[in-house]
């Protein structure tokens, strides 16, 4: 689901006269670059937008468990504005992504091409052709799978309705999201509920989640000083939170099963009153 990127601009450009350019890049944009981390919503809008064309930087990653996968693997999408060099970026990109090289492998098939350059010690973290032709052959029909997404939400917000589960909002009249994962959230109940009601689903053939454990939580992040004690807006997120199957290979039938089973779980409260 998009982030308010309208407040997010408008903190940059606040504070732009603070900001000191030090590339050519960074200087056609004049404020910090709004990096977005659009790592699971592809096909997602905000006020009538592709996600990939709001910020100045957008990654997307194509990881098999993304609504569009490549196996591995991602895409980073830039917007044309403020005098910014597209072609400039690009080849940055594309210099990072492969060693450094001045020159591709298509370009050095070319008659009398095969001398190149390295750059700068970069990376390897080009897209293989074969993942690049399973996400070409996807695209052809992403459109028909988020249709199926959106069906499925809508079904299993109907099926929730007058419950203690409320589902995350996928649509407004400003954002449509990827509807990549099915959230909901047991309001009033706490973490040992939450965890016995997962078994409870496991137990009856359903796979469920939990998006996501917060970072302060995480035994890195405590190593760095950080105590969930002082996010107690993600702790709240999280400490009542499931997320439910949201594929395209799910049938009708299934998901009436997944509603029929959670709602029949979380009634019953003496297997969870301890």
């Amino acid at each position: 689901m998009p982030c308010d990127y309208d407040k997010i601009f408008e903190i940059a450009k606040a504070k732009k006269a603070l900001f000191k350019s030090e590339n050519s890049v960074a200087k056609s944009i004049g404020r910090v670059a709004i990096v977005a981390d659009s790592a699971h919503s592809f096909g997602a809008t905000y006020k009538g937008k592709s996600v990939g064309e709001v910020a100045d930087f957008a990654c997307f990653s194509f990881h098999a468990v993304k609504n569009l996968t490549t196996g591995e693997g991602g895409a980073v999408t830039f917007c044309n504005t403020n005098g910014k060099d597209v072609e400039e970026i690009y080849k940055q990109y594309m210099l990072l992504s492969l060693h450094g090289q001045s020159k591709d492998a298509l370009a050095k098939t070319k008659l009398g091409a095969w001398e190149y350059d390295i750059i700068s010690p970069a990376y390897k973290c080009n897209m293989t052709d074969i993942m690049a032709a399973i996400g070409l052959g996807q695209l052809t029909r992403y459109n028909e799978m988020l249709a199926r997404r959106q069906e499925i939400i809508e079904r299993y917000n109907k099926g929730f309705e007058g419950t203690i589960i409320e589902p995350l909002v996928h649509n407004s009249e400003e954002f449509c999201s990827s509807k990549h994962l099915y959230l909901t959230r047991l309001i009033g109940k706490d973490i040992e509920f939450r965890n016995n009601a997962i078994i409870e689903l496991a137990k009856r053939g359903i796979s469920a989640n939990v998006h996501y454990k917060p970072l302060p939580m995480l035994t890195a992040y405590k190593n760095l000083g950080f105590c969930i004690e002082n996010y107690p807006n993600a702790y709240n997120m999280y400490q009542n939170e499931i997320t439910l199957p949201l594929h395209t290979k799910l049938t009708d039938d299934e998901i009436e099963y997944i509603i029929e089973q959670y709602i029949q779980i979380v009634d019953l409260k003496l297997i969870f009153s301890k």
